[in-house]
């Protein structure tokens, strides 16, 4: 028997993302869709003191001028239904900013990666591809994804940025269900991030300046994660985030080394600490207590950082101890710029 209602078009798991400026200086999502399991849900904007320009700029403006401060910087949550993938599903997310517009995207939970129900389960996947114009700017700083045991899942994003645009992106991974025994018992896990640059007249060239890929493999995972039960990944690029780049750099050139040598001895005089030395010498006692590990580098204008602790929680603490501390995520783009870490 034919069915009643009309054949759709729409492809499960596809998300379309575009913020534009209405004047004189209104973010307005011009097209926001979304199809199961996938769900995009716009909160309250947060509003921003005014600093600079009332006017948008154009792409053709020069990428060194100062950065354009809307407003307000709109907040979205992306979510799924059931607060997870099953085996098979495919999220496709399209974002693209126009000049002048900021943007946080977070989500409101870890990303659960279930655990197939056939040996032969097809791979869960997720793939982002985003365009920021000049003078724009995304902060996407989601919860860490949680793959189940015998989960196969696989992530995909590119991001291509015009020369004025800034890009602040946090990708990390957790063991899986610790309370239930699981430590990185998925059948597989691999995640790749690309930014390009996107130049020339018409902007219809484009370059690679970094492509970060990360492959765990279920076999003896857990042994080669060291104890280790969350890593990650934070890429920084653009004007509007480079002060918290050049933040990171200076924070992981000041860390001790091995090798290195104390040479003061009891009978120094002891020497009052500055309120940022004070700071940093309680960060480093609480890294060492969350046994993590991190590093930080520029690599052709963008910033890399890799970390990783024993616990999730942890690596929050410390992420959230730095982003506070440096302030330009909460100035920049307001308090839900900072959600993901409370």
């Amino acid at each position: 028997m034919p069915s009643p209602f009309p054949s759709t078009s729409s492809i499960p798991g596809k998300g379309d993302i575009h913020l534009t400026l209405l004047p004189p200086s209104t973010p307005t999502f011009s097209h926001l869709t979304y199809t199961y399991p996938l769900k995009l849900l716009p909160s309250i904007p947060h509003n921003l003191p005014p600093r600079f320009s009332k006017g948008p700029p154009s792409s053709s403006d020069s990428p060194g001028q100062p950065p354009f401060s809307p407003e307000t910087v709109p907040l979205l949550f992306l979510l799924t239904y059931g607060g997870g993938l099953v085996a098979g599903d495919h999220i496709d997310l399209s974002v693209h900013l126009d000049a002048g517009t900021r943007l946080t995207v977070t989500t409101q939970g870890s990303t659960k990666i279930f655990k197939p129900s056939a040996s032969a389960a097809p791979t869960t996947r997720q793939d982002l591809s985003v365009r920021v114009c000049n003078h724009a700017a995304l902060w996407m700083a989601p919860d860490p994804v949680q793959p189940f045991a015998g989960s196969l899942y696989a992530q995909k994003q590119t991001f291509h940025l015009e020369r004025g645009g800034s890009l602040g992106f946090v990708d990390w991974v957790s063991e899986g269900r610790k309370a239930r025994g699981e430590r990185w018992a998925f059948a597989g896990w691999r995640g790749r991030n690309e930014i390009w640059e996107v130049y020339g007249e018409e902007l219809q060239r484009s370059r690679m300046l970094v492509r970060d890929a990360v492959v765990l493999d279920g076999k003896d995972a857990q042994g080669r994660m060291d104890g280790m039960g969350v890593f990650g990944t934070v890429l920084l690029r653009g004007p509007l985030l480079e002060p918290l780049a050049d933040f990171f750099v200076e924070e992981f050139k000041a860390l001790p080394r091995i090798g290195g040598r104390n040479w003061t001895n009891a009978s120094d005089t002891v020497q009052e600490l500055t309120t940022k030395e004070e700071w940093r010498k309680q960060r480093l006692q609480r890294e060492k207590g969350d046994g993590l590990l991190w590093t930080a580098c520029h690599v052709r204008g963008c910033t890399i950082i890799k970390f990783a602790a024993k616990e999730v929680e942890g690596a929050k603490a410390w992420l959230g101890n730095m982003l506070k501390e440096e302030g330009s995520v909460g100035r920049e783009f307001g308090d839900g710029g900072l959600m993901f870490v409370r």
